[in-house]
């Protein structure tokens, strides 16, 4: 007969082995999937200001006053594996 031993090892190997195929199949469920979106971005009113800086050289800066209208759909970017979206603006 096996003892408590045995049983028990069989049975964490068991289920190391059953967690390790749900985590492959996790993995593949969302790797092959194209997480892009197209979104649409308009400025309205953008305004260039000279300001002067206050500090010890007193030399005029350029101020740029941008409104941004963003028109996207991010509803296909969401499944069962994301809870929270992160969105960065990059500026040229």
């Amino acid at each position: 007969m096996h003892t408590f031993i045995n049983r028990l090892n069989n049975l964490f190997a068991f289920t190391v082995i059953v967690f390790a195929v749900l985590t492959i199949g996790v993995f593949l469920s969302t790797y092959f999937k194209q997480y892009h979106e197209t979104l649409r971005t308009t400025a309205n009113k953008p305004i260039v200001k000279h300001m002067i800086e206050f500090l010890v050289n007193r030399k005029k800066n350029d101020l740029g006053i941008l409104q941004l209208d963003l028109d996207m759909y991010l509803n296909s970017l969401f499944d069962w594996n994301i809870k929270e979206l992160f969105l960065y603006l990059i500026a040229e």
